[in-house]
């Protein structure tokens, strides 16, 4: 038995349509399931994709359906968090994807143009894994050897190395295919508290 999570913020599709009733299912599953369409499904939140995003850590859920609604999600107006089960055999028809395996194989190698994955600082990931916080550190300008006097730019960032680092840190695993509602065997109310992020079991009808 493998437990996967689904956030489902306030206003949200999912938070709107009953995934225990209904299943999840991609907004676009005819569309081609290439590695580029991967790719802008997890950096630029693409919806109109083949796949459907889950998680394997409750926590990260939890963040989206807390805070990445319309609204901040509240004890009155919660958000709420699938969750999702699967036996040793997956529900005829769905696949489960790793983006991390796929996209590690397609990365620009070391004498590619532009080379390799990025040339910023150390601290440069930081602001690729958390943009809204550490932005700074996606902004400090490239770095130049001796003498310099190259036209100052930001580091390069490669689209495959934004991708993993944001599927890493969402603990992201693609599901191309339908999720059965029996596939879905809870749903939290989540809310933040003020102080820290809430979870209930929701048992409410559909």
């Amino acid at each position: 038995m493998t437990f996967f999570y689904r956030g489902a913020g306030v206003d949200t599709y999912w938070h709107e349509h009953d995934a225990r009733k209904d299943g999840f299912s991609a907004i676009k599953p005819e569309a081609l399931r290439t590695i580029d369409r991967l790719i802008d499904h997890i950096s630029k939140g693409t919806v109109t994709s083949p796949y459907i995003s889950l998680t394997r850590s409750y926590g990260v859920a939890c963040h989206y359906a807390a805070f990445l609604g319309r609204a901040r999600a509240t004890e009155q107006t919660p958000g709420y968090v699938y969750r999702v089960e699967f036996e040793d055999t997956l529900p005829s028809g769905l696949e489960l994807i790793d983006p991390v395996k796929r996209i590690a194989e397609r990365v620009p190698g070391p004498l590619d143009d532009p080379s390799y994955q990025h040339d910023g600082s150390p601290d440069f990931l930081l602001g690729v894994v958390s943009p809204s916080k550490m932005k700074k550190y996606l902004d400090a300008p490239y770095l130049q050897p001796p003498p310099g006097g190259r036209v100052p730019r930001t580091p390069h960032l490669s689209a495959q190395l934004e991708t993993l680092m944001l599927a890493l840190r969402d603990a992201e695993i693609l599901a191309y295919g339908t999720i059965p509602p029996k596939a879905i065997s809870d749903r939290f109310r989540v809310f933040w508290d003020g102080s820290k992020i809430q979870g209930r079991i929701d048992n409410s009808n559909f």
